[in-house]
């Protein structure tokens, strides 16, 4: 409080009044509007693009999951790292998103017009000879590098930009910070899937170009309007020889068992979720659903979840985000295994809902609960351990879900993979609450 009694909050070397915390929540809460929305496209359209030039399942979770968990596995503990310990006059998050968002935006616009890429190479014979070498199709090829060039840069946003969070916003309103973050970032899922999804078939490059300027334009708007603070020093240690920095990374984010226990617990959410980008195969082709309706039934989820999120958010705050993620994991298993043995035409809307919205807030439970458990001044590192732990399983398990797919020619059976996995999430996460509780638990929790 202020001698006026007005009441400061504080992050770290920042500080805000009421004022100044609704500008930053309002900031913050766009910029995730916008990335959500960009990131809406490729696993949403890209199945539906590549399946139309003839790729096949495999090549699509390659192209689509696979890629993406070997970019992160190779860059993200480099960035993470890095980031956590770089210090400049704009701070240490925000000037990896400033250099790397123009060629986020340059690779997505390119991702359509990958047919037209190819008749260019096509007509340079050498080129073309090289494409033509590997045992996949060149155009297929072509989509992959498009990919691979956006999921390198958009690896810099994506991370970091979560790292900035926990730097500049309050500890004691984190769970409801991130509680109306998933509320705006449902409603940017609302609007894509309700308005965009449905024209996605005749209008797939302008819905591409079209979203990626307008999310570089404001997510540079946003790191402008955003501030962080000081930072204390890295350690001396931090100064050594990049070989050393690799040691230090390996022993403080995997030299506790507590800790691979915690990634294993969130990964196998992650990796449940692997098989999800057939699911829009399922619906059109096993359920008879259109593009349209497919689109607009993701939307009422996310405008379901709009009401719950803030209730789930306090909720978090008060009954503690450990009991909540078990909770959350529970609700997309039963909801998997319900949905594989009665989901049909009539009721596919109703139980797609009900999965959709455990789904959500699972990942809102997670949000806050590896905030809690990781060691603040190194959460970026650590976060980023996690996301490397979750990537080298997802560069197995994403080919094997698409040979399976292949294989079983029933995209019905994607439910019990999500169902496997996400049990595999509940029992670890009961062995990392009780691990939690022996560190301290709610009151004196110390991260090791």
């Amino acid at each position: 409080m202020t001698a006026s009694g007005t009441r400061i909050y504080t992050a770290g070397a920042l500080t805000y009044t009421r004022a100044g915390l609704i500008t930053l929540f309002g900031w913050l809460i766009w910029g995730d509007f916008v990335l959500t929305m960009m990131e809406q496209v490729l696993p949403n359209l890209l199945p539906l693009l590549l399946k139309s030039n003839g790729a096949t399942n495999s090549e699509i979770v390659i192209i689509v999951s696979t890629l993406a968990m070997v970019m992160n596995a190779a860059l993200n503990p480099i960035i993470s790292y890095n980031s956590d310990r770089f210090r400049s006059r704009w701070g240490r998050r925000r000037p990896f998103i400033v250099v790397t968002t123009p060629l986020v935006v340059l690779f997505l616009s390119a991702v359509p017009f990958a047919p037209e890429i190819f008749r260019w190479i096509s007509s340079h014979g050498f080129l073309a000879k090289l494409l033509s070498m590997g045992p996949v199709p060149p155009l297929i090829l072509v989509f992959g590098a498009l990919v691979i060039g956006f999921q390198t840069f958009n690896m810099f946003v994506a991370s970091v930009y979560y790292y900035l969070i926990p730097d500049v916003v309050p500890a004691e309103l984190l769970g409801r910070f991130f509680a109306l973050f998933r509320v705006f970032g449902a409603l940017a899922s609302t609007t894509f899937n309700y308005f965009i999804f449905g024209l996605a078939q005749a209008h797939m490059q302008i819905i591409f170009v079209t979203t990626a300027v307008l999310y570089g334009f404001f997510i540079l708007l946003m790191c402008w309007q955003v501030k962080e603070g000081t930072y204390p020093p890295p350690l001396k240690e931090d100064h050594a020889h990049w070989w050393s920095g690799i040691r230090n990374y390996c022993q403080e984010c995997f030299g506790h068992s507590y800790y691979w226990w915690v990634f294993l617990a969130r990964s196998a959410l992650i990796w449940g979720g692997i098989g999800d980008v057939f699911l829009v195969f399922f619906y059109r082709n096993d359920m008879g659903l259109s593009l349209v309706l497919i689109g607009k039934m993701a939307a009422w989820s996310s405008m379901l979840f709009v009401v719950l999120a803030y209730p789930y958010g306090m909720l978090l705050d008060r009954w503690g985000c450990q009991k909540a993620y078990i909770l959350g994991s529970t609700l997309v298993m039963v909801s998997s295994i319900l949905m594989f043995f009665f989901v049909t035409k009539e009721t596919v809307i109703g139980w797609t809902i009900f999965r959709n919205i455990s789904i959500a807030l699972a990942f809102l439970s997670a949000a806050k609960w590896t905030v809690e458990i990781y060691p603040r001044d190194r959460y970026g590192q650590f976060g980023s351990a996690g996301s490397l732990f979750a990537s080298v399983g997802g560069i197995i398990l994403g080919p094997a879900c698409g040979w399976w797919m292949d294989w079983i020619k029933h995209y019905r059976y994607l439910l019990v993979w999500s169902t496997l996995f996400s049990l595999l999430s509940v029992v670890t996460s009961i062995i990392v609450y009780r691990k939690w509780k022996a560190l301290g638990g709610e009151n004196d929790y110390r991260a090791p």
